[in-house]
């Protein structure tokens, strides 16, 4: 319902009116337009972008504030943009944007020597497996995944500012890594 206020014959109204207007005010100007509904088709596409976007936002959660992981994760987001932010949209854009790129990097995951150590390592650290029900793409986003991704980002960042992510174990490629990489990117990802 909406509601309306004459003070002084300035009058005002907020609020929607027979689904059909919505009033409101929007920069100290009274605004009327009309009243949608937003579409969410929920598709297997949009699935897939929310499996992607949701499953890296989730993995971004263990990194603590004062850790060396995230100090150089600013450094190479820049003062313009949030460390998380730059880690989505640069994994979104050079590593899987799609369910076919997802399902080639979830390839990669599940055939690594070290995969049960990443699942473990991403139960001790709290992560949870990540699903969207309509989503195209054949896996959920496991949390050992979500571990491997923030691998991922350090390794494709590594010296894009000058000693970001310049240390073992992100020297080593990623196919390379053991359990003993994969601890020392979770102690990095604590913090100091």
């Amino acid at each position: 319902m909406a509601k309306v206020f004459g003070p002084i014959h300035s009058d005002s109204a907020s609020g929607k009116l027979a689904n059909s207007m919505v009033h409101f005010a929007w920069k100290g100007i009274n605004v009327v337009r009309q009243y949608v509904i937003p579409a969410n088709p929920k598709s297997a596409d949009q699935g897939d972008v929310r499996l992607i976007l949701g499953g890296l936002g989730r993995a971004c959660r263990i990194i603590e504030e004062t850790s060396l992981y995230k100090e150089d994760a600013k450094d190479v987001a820049g003062e313009n943009q949030t460390f998380v932010s730059a880690l989505v949209g640069w994994i979104f854009s050079n590593v899987m944007k799609d369910k076919t790129e997802y399902a080639t990097e979830y390839a990669l995951y599940s055939g690594h020597t070290a995969k049960t150590d990443w699942d473990d390592e991403a139960a001790d650290k709290g992560l949870v497996d990540f699903d969207i029900v309509y989503k195209g793409a054949a896996t959920n986003f496991p949390a050992g995944f979500q571990l491997y991704e923030l691998a991922r980002y350090a390794i494709g960042k590594r010296n894009a500012v000058e000693g970001a992510f310049d240390r073992s174990p992100y020297t080593i490629a990623l196919a390379d890594w053991v359990l003993a990489n994969i601890q020392a990117m979770v102690t990095d990802l604590e913090a100091v």
